[in-house]
């Protein structure tokens, strides 16, 4: 009788490559799940191609044993669900169907170090800091008075939601223009 211990079966070269695939199909689709989600800048084509070439190689080699044939088709057949994914989505992004917001410089994103930005003291203890912060917002941005009784409403509420869901009873808020923009964040 053989122990288990004492034989371990020596893995095949089909079945090196099948793992070579699987590990690399996984590489692959955390790199495009990157790449989608505007973290990397290129997408990992060449990568891609060069899998692509080894499940192709690996399916013409020929005939093997039922098990590693069964194997090597969920290998394969798993590449070749993402591959297409992959080149969908690629597509439509070549297209114009779907876009990729892009991480922005950290100077462009901080209004503090913009040279327009103005800071002011809100709390949700005091309705006049919200109301000084309306007038300050409608001089940078002026439009009819009848919007403004509108937008001055919805900007206060979302403020204040936006202080409540953080836990801040007194915040900064940071008004700028950058890039023709007017943001307004909220800071401890």
């Amino acid at each position: 009788m053989i122990k288990q211990n004492q034989v371990t079966p020596q893995l095949s070269e089909t079945e090196k490559k099948i793992r070579d695939i699987e590990k690399r199909t996984e590489k692959l689709k955390i790199d495009f799940i990157l790449f989608f989600s505007g973290e990397l800048d290129i997408p990992p084509e060449s990568e891609r191609e060069a899998v692509e070439k080894v499940v192709r190689n690996l399916l013409y080699s020929g005939n093997q044993a039922a098990r590693l044939n069964l194997l090597m088709q969920n290998a394969v057949s798993r590449f070749t669900l993402f591959n297409n994914m992959w080149l969908k989505k690629l597509n439509d992004l070549e297209t114009g169907v779907i876009t990729i917001k892009r991480k922005k410089t950290s100077s462009a994103e901080e209004p503090s170090k913009s040279w327009n930005t103005k800071i002011y003291g809100i709390s949700l203890n005091n309705e006049d800091s919200f109301e000084n912060l309306y007038k300050k917002y409608i001089s940078l941005f002026p439009k009819t008075s009848s919007q403004n009784q509108l937008n001055k409403e919805s900007l206060i509420r979302s403020i204040k939601t936006k202080m409540i869901s953080s836990n801040l009873v007194d915040a900064k808020a940071a008004i700028s223009v950058i890039q023709g923009k007017l943001k307004i964040r909220i800071k401890k």
